[in-house]
């Protein structure tokens, strides 16, 4: 009866143990994967008009954005050149992506890289991005969805894009 009985609790407490072990590799997998530069970030979001053929401006807490994207007709599948410019904010990282207003397409964001020569708290951030044909609405209403890192904040920018007006 002891053998028994003592083989039983060997069994519990292994069990235990790789419950345990379990536990704590699912706790700190999630511990690891947080990313500590962005968790404790305040956010900020800001939504505003745009017409592409006069470019975009939009006041951002003590900053201003204005956003050009060339060119102003927004041909699906191109190449469109996109220039941020932006003052007020001491940037990281500044990243961007169009998504369609009524139906997120689940696009990438790309990064826009500083341009050198600029003043601290001010900057000129470029890059190269595209959109893609939408097979079910061919009047797509398109939005620029900037993302400005700074260190203790975080602030996205949405502009809802009209090409009205645009040659």
């Amino acid at each position: 009866m002891m053998k028994i009985t003592s083989k039983h609790i060997a069994q519990l407490l292994l069990s235990t143990l790789l419950l345990l072990a379990l536990v704590l590799v699912f706790y700190l997998s999630r511990y690891l994967s947080t990313d500590d530069t962005t968790a404790n970030k305040l956010e900020f979001q800001t939504i505003s008009y745009c017409n592409t053929a006069k470019g975009c401006q939009s006041r951002v807490g003590e900053g201003t954005v204005m956003l050009n994207v060339q060119p102003a007709t927004m041909p699906t599948g191109q190449p469109l050149n996109i220039a941020a410019d932006l003052s007020g904010f001491a940037v990281e990282k500044v990243t961007m992506e169009f998504i369609g207003r009524d139906m997120p397409m689940g696009l990438m964001p790309f990064n826009l890289k500083k341009q050198s020569g600029q003043v601290s708290g001010s900057g000129r951030y470029t890059g190269t991005g595209t959109i893609t044909f939408c097979t079910s609405d061919s009047k797509m209403v398109w939005i620029a969805r900037l993302k400005i890192e700074t260190r203790d904040a975080i602030h996205t920018v949405l502009f809802e894009l009209d090409t009205a007006g645009a040659q």
